[in-house]
């Protein structure tokens, strides 16, 4: 398990954090004959609860039971112990990263060993709606805006421009608010009345109910496609009435966290699109599991991302999105448009258009530059043995 501080190019800000580097946990498991594979797990204290220790400890405690006899037979073999791992802890708490991390490293040792790729998962499920081609080749990266003064936010939405982008999205719930919403409506205005670009809001939690009803008739006017998460992960009491008297489409974000939850919200008619995250929800087959329960009750999907994710969490994106067709938006593989410098080998970042190629590797389709993973630790590597 490694301990790493990623730094960022510039800082980003956003009503939850504002962060000039990134903390996250990636594991190694070594396989008796050498192959390695590498997973990711990318904790936030406001999302699931968990940090970087707990990660550590969940890993080594929780999750290291349940890999004591790991010996399958067939990458099928190892996809069904993969997602039997637990999401919780003994004491009840969420461990969604920490699971992700392990989950993430099991795929890509295993994928090797047996040459295979998640591409197979879809089989392996039997959903139905994933047996036709995935999202890849459709969806495009969106332009994630920050909370930053107008000015850093003008020449930053012009890069995107100029690098093609088509949708994006602006974080509210910080001091420049409405400066900002009234400048990037008047720069998209045209591309938004014409098809040609979308705009969605995210204020991570940061609004109560009367706010979050009185931004909807504004954010109507500037034709914004949908508003995230713009209420408490643990306000639930107030879901329904904004979805009653919203104007604009609703995402759930920090509130979907688990199934339950997806069942919860959908069920209850509380939220049009599901922002579903690979370390967020747990890993790959978690994700997986969310994206039937959307096609299930007909909800959008957008595949989001943690700020600062290495190139581990964006290659499981890009196999999730080669998975998954009905995909609308996506913000992985900033990569290095972010990051000072990614540990993984491969030019991960998305290209002109914000497009993304599919990985045709074995296991995640990536690989691990140890000499970045060892620039950026932070603490000593702790290792757990199995057998």
């Amino acid at each position: 398990m490694f301990q790493l501080r990623l730094p960022f190019k510039r800082k980003f800000a956003h009503a939850a954090a504002q962060r000039s580097s990134t903390d996250t946990v990636v594991a190694a498991a070594l396989l008796a004959d050498g192959t390695v594979g590498y997973g990711e797990g990318l904790p936030r204290r406001y999302v699931t609860g968990e940090t970087v220790e707990s990660v550590l400890f969940n890993i080594s405690d929780t999750l290291a039971r349940h890999l004591e006899k790991v010996e399958p037979k067939t990458f099928a073999d190892l996809l069904d112990l993969a997602d039997n791992l637990p999401f919780t802890n003994e004491q009840g708490r969420i461990i969604n990263s920490a699971r992700c991390c392990v989950e993430l490293a099991l795929l890509d040792a295993y994928g090797k060993y047996f040459k295979s790729g998640p591409a197979q998962i879809a089989g392996w499920l039997g959903y139905g709606v994933f047996f036709g081609p995935g999202s890849i080749d459709k969806v495009r990266v969106s332009g994630v805006l920050d909370g930053s003064e107008p000015r850093r936010l003008a020449r930053t939405l012009r890069r995107m421009r100029w690098f093609g982008l088509r949708d994006f999205k602006l974080k509210l719930g910080c001091e420049y608010d409405e400066a900002n919403l009234a400048l990037v409506g008047r720069r998209l205005s045209r591309a938004l009345q014409r098809d040609k670009a979308t705009l969605r809001v995210d204020a991570n939690g940061g609004w109560d109910v009367d706010t979050a009803v009185a931004m909807s008739e504004e954010l109507a006017q500037w034709g914004v496609y949908c508003m995230e998460q713009p209420l408490a992960a643990d306000d639930k009491a107030h879901w329904s009435v904004l979805a009653d008297l919203t104007q604009v489409p609703l995402m759930a974000d920090e509130s979907l966290i688990s199934f339950e939850d997806a069942e919860f919200l959908a069920q209850n008619d509380l939220v049009d699109m599901f922002n579903i995250r690979i370390s967020k929800n747990g890993g790959l087959l978690a994700a997986m599991h969310l994206a039937e329960i959307a096609s299930k009750y007909s909800r959008q999907i957008q595949l989001g991302a943690m700020v600062g994710e290495s190139g581990i969490l964006g290659a499981a994106g890009r196999q999730f999105l080669q998975m998954v067709p009905q995909v609308v938006f996506t913000e992985i593989c900033y990569s290095t448009y972010l990051l000072k410098k990614d540990i993984v080998r491969q030019d991960m970042r998305f290209g002109y258009g914000g497009r993304l190629r599919p990985l045709e590797r074995w296991g995640l389709g990536m690989e691990i530059s140890r000499r970045d993973l060892g620039k950026y630790l932070v603490a000593q590597p702790r290792k757990i043995n199995l057998v």
